[in-house]
């Protein structure tokens, strides 16, 4: 097993021991005073170092340390409390609220175990600290009224409702050459893939041959962005790539021939 299940294993155990050990000292109080002071002075040391030599507890966030640090804390406090009652409250009715009050305290730290809770609490981190993705490593919002012809023409044939890529849109398009286009597709939903295309169907609308249309992913970016490319099929020279990412695809930069990083599309 690995260092830190050991490592775990142990806390656990340690922890089960305190538990009895503190069981032990209240239920020997509700007989005797001569255990008061100790543990008193036990249960203040334990929270005290346990709060103030805890990694985790010391490294949680400022929002969440002081929750973290009271749960951690309340098995000392409570049996502190039940302590100075033992000592203070005399009386037959009084021994046996006292009696119920460490068979609580006893179920709930073995059950609970609030020092595993407090660090689970430490972990957590504020939803308001949570940073959004940046914009752009999210397609951009699409336009509701394209006006390039190509991209007009894939949201009525393409992209509509019941046809071959609904949620798709063209962001943008480039000539390679006299026989050759690059489109870049993408989803219209942030966070969703571009569907499977099928190339069969989209020869049949476009009545081109299957075998001179393909789509691929775009290097460097995600599923959410793909590459439709119609003509001739044969390696791009980088300087081909450098005009697509100079008009077609701004913010586009070559890394080397056929590689490029997608960075902005607007």
């Amino acid at each position: 097993m690995p260092l830190r299940t050991y490592i775990d294993t142990a806390r656990g155990r340690i922890g089960r021991v305190a538990t009895a050990a503190g069981a032990a000292t209240l239920t020997a109080g509700l007989f005797t005073d001569a255990v008061t002071q100790p543990g008193l002075t036990a249960a203040l040391g334990a929270a005290l170092l346990g709060v103030g030599f805890s990694p985790r507890l010391m490294a949680a966030h400022q929002k969440v340390k002081p929750v973290a640090m009271m749960v951690y804390a309340s098995p000392h406090a409570g049996m502190a409390a039940i302590l100075v009652a033992e000592r203070l409250a005399s009386g037959d009715v009084a021994r046996l609220v006292e009696a119920g009050a460490v068979t609580a305290w006893t179920a709930g730290v073995w059950w609970l175990r609030p020092a595993s809770l407090a660090k689970r609490i430490a972990r957590a981190r504020p939803a308001a600290e949570v940073t959004a993705q940046p914009q752009e490593a999210v397609p951009a919002v699409v336009d509701q009224a394209p006006t390039d012809p190509a991209a007009r023409w894939w949201a009525e044939n393409v992209a509509r409702e019941g046809g071959i890529a609904p949620g798709t849109c063209v962001i943008a398009t480039q000539r390679i050459d006299a026989d050759r286009t690059a489109a870049v597709i993408a989803a219209t939903t942030p966070g969703e893939p571009v569907p499977e295309i099928s190339i069969t169907r989209l020869s049949a609308l476009m009545d081109r041959p299957e075998e001179l249309i393909s789509i691929d992913p775009i290097p460097g970016r995600g599923a959410g962005l793909r590459m439709l490319t119609v003509g001739k099929k044969r390696e791009a020279p980088a300087d081909t790539w450098t005009e697509i990412s100079r008009s077609a695809l701004p913010g586009v930069e070559l890394m080397e021939a056929n590689t490029y990083e997608l960075k902005e599309l607007r």
